[in-house]
């Protein structure tokens, strides 16, 4: 088993399990979802989105149960999922400071996961929480049950 500082030993397993191996790489997939989701004046995939998109995309983790301080969540890796949710990600890029794009969906589609130009990886729904500071963090946090933080109104 693959050692990371990133995630615990089950989060990689339940990635594994998913279809995740170090060193993945998904350009074309990537490719294919900046084309059908960027628009001018709306939703620009940064570095850091391309970069998670291109090891995680496409990856769907069902996971339920107690975690360590909330519920552990599922979610789908799938930026397509948030098609037609560009306002959404517009009204939130002000609160967390940084142009924000999705990543898929967690916890069965009750939020969509967003990544800011800098890496960090935000759930949105009614509200902007902060789920981790990069996607190995996030992904640990929602499969470990971790509890996000709460982004202040501004």
């Amino acid at each position: 088993m693959l050692t990371s500082l990133e995630w615990s030993e089950e989060t990689e397993s339940r990635l594994v399990v998913a279809g995740w191996y170090k060193g993945r790489r998904n350009a074309q997939r990537v490719a294919e979802w900046r084309q059908n989701l960027e628009k001018p004046n709306g939703l620009q995939m940064s570095l850091a989105a391309e970069r998670a998109l291109e090891e995680f995309g496409g990856l769907r983790v069902d996971c339920q149960g107690p975690g360590l301080e909330c519920a552990r969540g599922s979610f789908d890796l799938d930026p397509e999922l948030a098609s037609g949710e560009e306002d959404r990600f517009d009204h939130f890029r002000d609160q967390v400071g940084s142009d924000l794009f999705p990543l898929g969906e967690a916890f069965e589609g009750q939020a969509f996961l967003a990544i800011d130009s800098t890496g960090r990886v935000y759930l949105l729904g009614d509200r902007v929480q902060l789920i981790g500071s990069n996607v190995y963090s996030a992904l640990d946090s929602m499969l470990m049950g971790r509890l996000p933080i709460e982004i202040d109104r501004a």
